[in-house]
C-alpha cells in the first residue's frame, strides 16, 4: 500500500460519517487536510477521498471550492469568538476584557496559521458573497465592541472609533505575529500574552 493510499484510507476512517452528517464529516476533513497540507492540498476530490464518498457528493453541499473555503472560514470564526468569550469570561473592567480578548485572539491565529490565512485571506476577499459567512466573521469584533461600550458611554468616547483602534490594534499584531514579521523576543516581551497586553497597554487612558 502506497504512502497516499494509506493516508486516503485513515482519513476515511477518522471522517466515517453516518446518514445526514456528510457536510459535517467534509468540513471536518477540510480542516484536517488544511492543518497538514495547506490550502493547496485542500479541495473537493480530496475531501471525497478523504471520507470514502463518490467525487461527486461533496458537490451537493458545496458547489464549488470557493463555497468550500467559505464554509471552513465561517467555522474557523466560530471558533475564534469562542475561544475569545471563553477567555474573557470573568473578567474586571474593560482594560482586562480586551487584554483577555485580544491575547485570545492571537493565540488563536498563532495556532491555526492556514485557518486564519483562509478567514481573512484573498480568497475569501469579497466576503458578501456569503451573507452567514459575513456575519459570522463579525463576532469576534463585537465582542470587542461589546467590553468597550460602556466605557465609551461613561468617558464620552465614540465606541466606534475606539472598537476600530483596539481590533485593528489587536489583527494587525497578530498578522504580523503569524507571518513571522514579529515575534515577542524581537521586542523583549517575555511571551506571546506580554507582547499583546503591553501593546494594547498604549490604549490603557482609554480602556480604564
Amino acid at each position: 500500500m502506497s504512502a497516499e493510499t494509506a493516508t486516503a484510507v485513515d482519513f476515511q476512517k477518522k471522517f466515517k460519517y453516518h446518514h445526514g452528517n456528510l457536510r459535517e464529516a467534509l468540513l471536518a476533513a477540510a480542516l484536517d487536510i488544511l492543518a497538514t497540507d495547506g490550502i493547496d492540498g485542500l479541495s473537493l476530490r480530496s475531501l471525497a477521498r478523504a471520507t470514502g464518498v463518490t467525487q461527486a457528493a461533496p458537490y451537493s453541499h458545496f458547489r464549488d471550492k470557493d463555497e468550500l473555503l467559505a464554509a471552513v472560514a465561517e467555522t474557523g470564526f466560530q471558533r475564534l469568538a469562542l475561544s475569545m468569550a471563553e477567555a474573557a469570561t470573568g473578567a474586571k473592567g474593560a482594560q482586562e476584557k480586551i487584554e483577555k480578548l485580544a491575547c485570545a485572539y492571537a493565540r488563536f491565529a498563532t495556532e491555526n496559521k492556514p485557518l486564519f490565512g483562509i478567514m481573512f485571506g484573498r480568497e475569501l476577499a469579497d466576503i458578501k458573497r456569503f451573507p452567514t459567512l459575513a456575519m459570522t466573521a463579525g463576532k469576534s469584533y463585537a465582542l470587542i465592541s461589546a467590553a468597550l461600550a460602556q466605557k465609551a458611554a461613561a468617558s464620552g468616547e465614540d465606541a466606534r472609533f475606539l472598537t476600530v483602534a483596539v481590533w485593528s490594534l489587536c489583527h494587525g499584531l497578530t498578522t504580523l505575529i503569524v507571518e513571522e514579521k514579529l515575534s515577542p523576543a524581537q521586542i523583549g516581551a517575555a511571551d506571546l500574552d506580554t507582547l499583546v497586553k503591553r501593546t494594547l497597554g498604549v490604549l490603557a487612558p482609554q480602556l480604564g
